[in-house]
């Protein structure tokens, strides 16, 4: 007697193999994507991190040997030297203007963006659209185009050498970014938690003020966070208002005092941007969760 061979048997393990083939490929390409992946966040890190990791060490280098050869990322005698001359030339005045300058300022632009981002967002009125094209435009234009019209307006007004007037540009330059994404969030919230408010007796203030600004909390992070930064590193317009104004002067104008005609003191220029970064640094360690937060709601919200 002769045995039929058994076809199901070798079709369920042809099956099984193609399956267990096409199994392997997939991983493989996953395996390759995410290297690949890894390995392009390990280069942005590094092109990232070096240039940071060099100025603290040219700020931690003795006098003479900032461009020693052969250049070794850690210095082989520490001197605080580049410090002490930083904080002579006034690096308190200079950490304390910028943090009156840069909380000011922040504050007036949260005040004046969740109102008018919450007006675009729930009031229906004539010209609306029109209103947020022209927002948008303000947002697309550099500073440095307008520079000399804003010196001539700031002298006009009083306003140069003076932290007000510094201030006061900040906000207005600033807001529309502002607007644009507290708006976005505003948009998201429900318009049904309006209604539910107004049936409990509150007026529109009342309804943002208790009831919309928990929901946009996270935009309004993610706006102080951004206006933290650009405010605290700022140069062009600070150098413009306050000018020779030396008890005025920010972090960033004095950085550049280091510089001069004939030559720069790198290892002074280097110690009083570490210094300059603390801040920056302890801002963000200390928010990063509510900075991501917003980041990812934005980012969902959006979809």
């Amino acid at each position: 007697m002769t045995t039929a061979p058994d076809s199901g048997g070798s079709h369920g393990r042809g099956l099984l193999d193609r399956v267990l083939s096409r199994a392997r490929s997939t991983l493989r390409s996953q395996w390759l994507l995410d290297t690949s992946v890894y390995a392009l966040y390990t280069v942005a890190v590094v092109f990232f991190i070096f240039p940071v990791l060099w100025v603290v060490s040219a700020s931690l280098r003795p006098a003479g040997e900032l461009f020693s050869y052969p250049f070794r990322l850690l210095p082989p005698s520490v001197s605080l030297s580049a410090y002490r001359r930083v904080f002579g030339a006034g690096m308190v005045t200079w950490l304390l203007n910028s943090t009156v300058i840069t909380v000011v300022s922040v504050a007036g632009i949260v005040a004046v963006s969740i109102p008018a981002a919450y007006a675009f967002s729930r009031f229906e009125f004539r010209g609306r659209r029109g209103l947020l094209g022209v927002v948008l435009l303000f947002q697309m234009i550099s500073p440095v185009i307008i520079i000399v019209p804003l010196y001539t307006v700031m002298s006009t007004l009083g306003l140069l050498r003076t932290r007000a007037g510094l201030v006061l540009l900040y906000v207005g330059i600033q807001t529309p970014f502002s607007i644009w994404l507290l708006k976005g969030y505003f948009d998201t919230v429900p318009v049904e938690l309006d209604y539910a408010a107004r049936i409990d007796g509150c007026n529109r203030l009342q309804t943002l003020r208790h009831v919309l600004l928990r929901p946009v909390a996270p935009g309004v992070a993610v706006v102080c966070i951004f206006n933290t930064v650009l405010t605290w590193s700022e140069f062009v317009l600070a150098f413009t208002v306050i000018g020779g104004e030396s008890a005025l002067h920010t972090i960033s104008i004095g950085v550049y005092k280091f510089q001069g005609q004939y030559g720069n003191d790198w290892r002074a220029i280097a110690a009083a941007s570490v210094v300059g970064m603390l801040p920056l640094v302890l801002v963000f360690v200390g928010l990063q969760r509510y900075f991501v937060k917003g980041l990812v709601e934005g980012s969902l919200k959006g979809q």
